[in-house]
């Protein structure tokens, strides 16, 4: 397969970054084994876009912050699932429950099952791929893969409120498919803001799990990642009696 203006200009970068002094056209021409007229004209992208800088005085060039500010952004939305999962792991593969953690900002809800002795299996889902369970928190443009679900749902309040059982989708008919009995809890970051829901789902004809067991560990499980994430008044959440 031929190499495309991509792949040379990523090589590029990669070269940039074992070069802690910079490094002129030439060398980078030599050293990726490309013509000198090709790496200027990929250096000058990288410039522009702001990848790569140029050193007044020597004339070399060397890589800029903004990689590592990418890596940093990246990271910053990555914490809530590194701080999630083991936690969430822990569960699925204690109960044999499935377990989900939403996150409204990205889209997106992954979800964590058991798999094996001491393996879980993940599916992140985005937009309008997210089930139905997910419009009661999701804005009006995602959620559209309908069904017949159950969903309990608590006030906004971190501290717990009223708990309601609500049905999305049509009602299960005779021979179908238990609905799906879905409940969360909000995850809070450490200033209480609300940053995701932690939920527990399980096809079933009972809903006595779903407003008991369900609901309890489900709310423990947010407080804990929310505990992880720095959220640490005492009291704030405390899993509603």
């Amino acid at each position: 397969m031929a190499e495309t203006s991509i792949d040379k200009a990523l090589e590029v970068c990669e070269a940039l970054s074992r070069a802690p002094r910079g490094a002129s056209v030439g060398e980078l021409a030599r050293t990726l084994g490309q013509p000198a007229p090709t790496v200027h004209r990929l250096l000058g992208v990288l410039k522009r876009r702001g990848y790569v800088r140029q050193d007044e005085d020597t004339q070399r060039y060397g890589l800029t912050l903004k990689m590592l500010d990418l890596s940093f952004q990246f990271l910053g939305r990555s914490e809530l699932r590194l701080h999630a999962y083991p936690v969430v792991r822990d569960y699925v593969l204690r109960t044999g429950l499935r377990a989900f953690i939403a996150v409204p900002v990205a889209d997106e809800v992954t979800y964590v099952w058991a798999a094996g002795a001491d393996e879980v299996a993940m599916r992140t889902v985005y937009g309008r791929e997210m089930p139905a369970h997910c419009a009661l928190y999701f804005s009006p443009t995602q959620a559209t893969r309908r069904l017949g679900c159950l969903r309990l749902e608590r006030s906004q309040d971190v501290n717990g409120g009223a708990a309601l059982l609500k049905r999305l989708g049509p009602p299960a008919v005779d021979g179908a498919a238990p609905p799906l009995g879905c409940t969360c809890a909000p995850v809070v970051d450490y200033t209480g803001r609300e940053v995701a829901r932690l939920g527990i789902f399980a096809h079933a004809a009972d809903e006595t799990p779903l407003v008991t067991t369900m609901n309890r560990d489900g709310w423990e499980l947010a407080r804990q990642v929310s505990r992880r994430l720095g959220w640490l008044p005492p009291g704030a959440m405390d899993v509603p009696a």
